[in-house]
């Protein structure tokens, strides 16, 4: 992969201290997409991906229409088909972050927030390269790979206090 278009669209007005900047959220993207995927084939193609920060209703609404949750969730993550070669970048998907609900797990659980931020990126990025983890195995294979990438920025094991939803 040759670069990342980093599109980030911000719902409401936010107060700055309770967000990722752009860069925290870039470095923590990056981190992820080195890690081996099929989605990842073409080395010169620049990977785009969409990051938007909602308000706690329009996840609510989001996790209702997708996953039959009707709760707020403090991420979601919508991977894109693939386009063919003839493109420059590819389109990996959409990720959408509730920052009030990021908020309350960070103070909950006693985490930095921005490192909460980190992890939430690195994890959603995961499922945009087509990890998952809905069976055991999965998902033991994407938190070591989300505990590796952390680590490799200086960030704490998250899942010695695990997120519960």
């Amino acid at each position: 992969m040759s670069g990342l278009y980093l599109r980030i669209a911000v719902d409401e007005a936010f107060d700055k201290t309770t967000i990722p900047s752009r860069r925290l959220a870039r470095d923590a993207i990056l981190r992820a997409l080195t890690v081996s995927s099929p989605r990842l084939t073409e080395p010169q193609r620049m990977a785009e991906i969409s990051l938007a920060l909602v308000s706690n209703e329009e996840i609510t609404a989001l996790n209702d229409q997708y996953r039959q949750r009707q709760q707020p969730t403090n991420c979601l993550s919508f991977p894109q088909d693939p386009l063919p070669p003839v493109f420059r970048r590819d389109l990996l998907g959409d990720i959408v972050i509730a920052p009030a609900v990021v908020a309350e797990e960070a103070a909950a659980q006693g985490k930095s927030l921005m490192n909460h931020y980190r992890h939430l990126l690195i994890h959603s990025t995961l499922h945009l390269l087509g990890y998952d983890h809905m069976e055991e195995q999965e998902a033991l294979v994407m938190e070591q790979l989300e505990t590796r990438l952390l680590a490799e920025m200086g960030v704490a094991d998250p899942y010695l206090n695990p997120i519960h939803e």
